[in-house]
């Protein structure tokens, strides 16, 4: 089995950035790559490296996890990640992507991520 068969998921990678309307510049999201590779885990939590559960973590607005995705993504810290297929919502990357390495070549990248307020989503 290949790692990419183990990512069922998909998303859109969304970055601000400037649109100018009528003369004027106002902030939007783009769409950066659509239709990526990936897997959210919203029960896995890296030791050392992700906050730690509480309580209040099941409410839609601050649902937490893992992203993993394919090397070569443009993914960055502060961009948005809206779920396609998988489990519903917009997660913000918080995190620098950490880098997964074999001895010979980078495997995949993972991150941390929090869901986006639904209320912001538009």
């Amino acid at each position: 089995m290949s790692y990419t068969s183990l990512l069922r998921m998909r998303c859109q990678v969304l970055r601000l950035s400037d649109v100018q309307e009528d003369g004027l510049v106002s902030n939007d999201w783009t769409v950066l790559e659509d239709s990526t590779r990936c897997f959210l885990d919203l029960n896995f939590i890296r030791s050392g490296k992700d906050p730690i559960w509480t309580p209040d973590s099941g409410t839609a607005q601050n649902r937490s996890g893992v992203l993993f995705l394919q090397p070569g993504t443009g993914a960055m810290p502060g961009d948005r990640v809206k779920m396609l297929i998988g489990p519903g919502g917009t997660f913000e990357i918080k995190s620098a992507l950490d880098e997964a390495w074999t001895p010979t070549k980078l495997h995949h990248l993972e991150c941390h991520v929090t869901e986006v307020n639904r209320s912001f989503t538009g």
